[in-house]
């Protein structure tokens, strides 16, 4: 989007250098045309009504104005063209004149109350932050904690003799048992309802950070703008907050990214141990820890998605003060000579526009009749 309205931006925003008159060029030499073979039909179309005439050469007439058909059909069509795009250069020049509208409200708003909420937004983001920080920590240490229990658990039903004493390993006779019960573990009893219950508890801190952002300031800015950077941003504004709510305040949904992925990781190994022989105690401390440390990496990676998300969000909100202030800066710069200059000429490409499509309407009209 342009900020002054400058005959380089405005040529770029138009597609072409309207003051060169190369167009005006074209439309004088499509009617010049159009007049010449008008001439032509017309006295081809005389001569057939000529009784005196021979039947040779009212042929030859008749051939004649057969052969002009596609030039008048290409001439029409070619004008039609023409004028749809006229039509688009008469939209930018629209659009030109809301920006140069939206100039004086720009350099009116309150600048110290758009600097005061970029610090705010600022102190959020890094709030947010540390939060997410601290609350990835503790899932991942409660979710860690769980699965841990779980097995202690299996261990003390399959791997303690009944002097109390550790099984280096399992037999087939016990093993199918062990096997069924960590399935059980997982299907039915983990991570729910502790998991779930452990991220979103954590989110909703987040959640409630990103509620207490205020948008009033925000919605006040883009009111400020052009018709065509208002609809822009608000449809993003609106797509922002919704994906936000989706993400961050519907918490009954937060651990269905985890979920499939512990218990694939899971499932993995119980098979191998269901192919094989006996089933050493040292081969699940490894398979322990190995879950261990996907479920670190499975909770880190989902916070640090939603967080990203979220903080993102707040990027783009400074993102956009930064860029409105800067317009603002510029308009406050421009002097009424320059303002008047700029609407001047939008004026004129005006004019200039308007008796292009008067041109290419004056070809169109016999072909309407």
């Amino acid at each position: 989007m342009f900020v002054s309205l400058d005959t380089s931006e405005l040529y770029y925003i138009l597609g072409f250098p309207i003051s060169d008159e190369k167009l005006y060029k074209v439309r004088r030499k499509m009617n010049e045309y159009l007049k010449a073979f008008q001439k032509i039909n017309q006295s081809s179309t005389q001569l057939l009504t000529n009784d005196s005439k021979s039947l040779e050469i009212k042929q030859a007439a008749t051939e004649l104005n057969q052969s002009l058909q596609p030039f008048f059909k290409e001439l029409q069509e070619s004008a039609t063209r023409l004028k749809s795009y006229i039509q688009k250069s008469f939209e930018e020049l629209d659009y030109a004149d809301a920006v140069w509208d939206s100039k004086p409200r720009i350099a009116a708003a309150p600048t110290a109350e758009i600097w005061e909420h970029i610090g705010e937004l600022s102190g959020r983001h890094f709030r947010i932050q540390q939060l997410s920080q601290q609350c990835k920590e503790e899932a991942i240490e409660k979710a860690k904690e769980h699965w841990e229990n779980k097995v202690e658990i299996l261990k003390k039903k399959w791997f303690i003799d009944k002097n109390g004493n550790l099984k280096e390993k399992i037999g087939w006779g016990d093993k199918d048992g062990f096997t069924k019960d960590i399935r059980l573990e997982v299907d039915a009893h983990f991570p729910l309802p502790e998991l779930s219950t452990i991220t979103a508890k954590s989110l909703i801190f987040i959640h409630q950070e990103i509620n207490l952002i205020r948008l009033e300031l925000i919605w006040e800015c883009i009111k400020l703008l052009d018709w065509k950077s208002q609809t822009t941003l608000s449809k993003k504004l609106e797509l922002i907050l919704s994906e936000i709510e989706a993400r961050l305040g519907k918490v009954q949904n937060n651990t269905n990214e985890i979920i499939p992925a512990f218990r694939d990781n899971v499932k993995v190994n119980l098979v191998n141990w269901e192919k094989w022989g006996d089933i050493p105690w040292h081969e699940v401390v490894i398979f322990r820890n190995k879950v261990g440390s996907k479920i670190k990496n499975d909770i880190s990676s989902y916070f640090d998605r939603q967080v990203k998300f979220a903080t993102q969000a707040i990027d783009e909100a400074i993102a956009f003060y930064s860029d409105f202030l800067a317009k603002q800066e510029r308009y406050q710069q421009e002097t009424p000579k320059q303002r008047e200059a700029e609407k001047i000429w939008i004026k004129q490409q005006r004019e200039e526009l308007q008796k292009v499509k008067q041109g290419l309407e004056e070809i169109l009209n016999p072909f309407s009749n």
